[in-house]
């Protein structure tokens, strides 16, 4: 059984790119402190690193050579799947260091790369529905 569908995980993806995008160009508004060009390059790396995560994820070949033999089958599929466990307690971990941090430290600027560990779920879980619809 299956929580979400791909389609839910596309339209999710992309509102969260979108939500990436908008808290991006705050960063870029409201962080006077460092230079223009430091901005931009903070910008094009928490959108770059959003979605580089996910389409890693969810691009991972699923019927590739695998296939071959039973043992290949089973042992590759097992393999993936736990690379596709692993993708999803990571963006969880994360999430909860990002907004830990920001609290203790008080450098709730932080959080404006909070989408990110969203990209590496959606592309895990995304993974994770193509090996079980296999």
């Amino acid at each position: 059984m299956e929580i979400i569908n791909k389609n839910d995980i596309k339209k999710y993806y992309k509102i969260f790119g979108y939500i990436n995008l908008i808290f991006s160009i705050l960063l870029v508004l409201f962080l006077p402190d460092i230079d223009f060009k430091e901005r931009i390059t903070t910008v094009i790396t928490i959108n770059v690193g959003y979605h580089m995560l996910y389409w890693f994820f969810s691009s991972i070949p699923k019927d590739s050579i695998r296939m071959n033999n039973n043992f290949n089958k089973i042992v590759g599929t097992g393999m993936i799947k736990l690379f596709a466990i692993f993708g999803i307690i990571c963006s969880f971990t994360i999430i909860y260091f990002f907004i830990s941090k920001a609290i203790s430290e008080k450098e709730y600027i932080g959080l404006f790369g909070i989408c990110i560990p969203f990209g590496l779920f959606f592309g895990a879980y995304s993974l994770w529905v193509d090996l079980k619809n296999e």
